[in-house]
């Protein structure tokens, strides 16, 4: 039996045309991927389970590249998007699942820092691109972002969290809703625990809670870790037998040195 084509399109590449078909026969469902040039033809094969693996990865390539969709920078003469420079105080959150909204993007990130936007990028046809934009009230914030989000789960995916870097990013379509502003979101605090950032990857909990307990009595001191291997985040939450004492420590501990990390200390909220 042949193999039936499920579908079929084509485009130049400089001086190659690119060919990617969706066959199927009776092993199941694939796609090709054939590279055409003058003096050579590649092609690969990709079973159908791992198709969206390879959209994923090119949708991330696009996201980094900052490429407008269905421009490219090769071949067509396209014109350049808009640079869009460096935010010192955002972070790019990558491999974002389509249904995730801004408003899950703030409640991860707000457990790390002020956020005073979430943004999902979506293409002109109103869908997610796969990545978004999370800014801080201060730069300092963002390290804590990556060391404690970067290979965190959300909505089913391990999202890759860096600094900002600017982008050729073509402006949000008209229907896109802004981000909910930060005041329209309630943070409750847990009274009694407080959260530890900037630490040092050697940093123990004996450690932490002996730095601590200068100002009051710590009953509890979870080490956060991060992605499927369970590395060392730099973030830690502590919980002290007393709000007056939790209260205490946000004001006594910030900035203060503890093996070589000048810790940032807030309130640890819920969401």
């Amino acid at each position: 039996m042949d193999d039936s084509a499920l579908f079929e399109a084509s485009f130049g590449a400089g001086r190659k045309q690119i060919f990617v078909d969706v066959k199927e026969n009776d092993f199941g469902t694939y796609c090709k991927i054939k590279e055409r040039g003058a003096n050579q033809n590649n092609s690969i094969l990709i079973p159908s389970e791992s198709i969206v693996k390879l959209r994923d990865a090119l949708n991330e390539a696009i996201s980094t590249l900052g490429l407008k969709e269905g421009k490219g920078s090769g071949g067509g003469g396209a014109a350049a998007a808009p640079r869009v420079e460096k935010n010192p105080c955002a972070v790019h959150v990558g491999n974002l699942s389509w249904d995730t909204t801004d408003e899950a993007l703030y409640e991860l990130f707000a457990r790390v820092g002020d956020v005073q936007s979430a943004t999902v990028q979506m293409n002109r046809s109103g869908r997610s691109q796969g990545w978004g934009l999370v800014e801080f009230a201060g730069d300092w914030e963002v390290e804590a972002a990556i060391s404690q989000c970067d290979g965190a789960e959300l909505d089913g995916r391990e999202i890759r969290v860096r600094a900002d870097k600017g982008s050729k990013v073509a402006p949000a379509p008209a229907a896109k809703k802004a981000a909910a502003p930060v005041e329209e979101r309630d943070k409750v605090p847990e009274p009694c625990k407080v959260f530890v950032m900037n630490l040092s990857f050697d940093t123990s909990a004996a450690g932490l809670k002996a730095h601590c307990g200068g100002v009051g009595e710590v009953v509890d001191v979870e080490l956060l870790t991060r992605g499927k291997n369970n590395r060392p985040s730099g973030s830690a939450i502590l919980t002290y037998a007393y709000e007056e004492s939790a209260a205490a420590a946000i004001q006594a501990l910030e900035g203060t040195e503890l093996d070589g990390r000048d810790l940032r200390v807030r309130a640890y909220y819920l969401n």
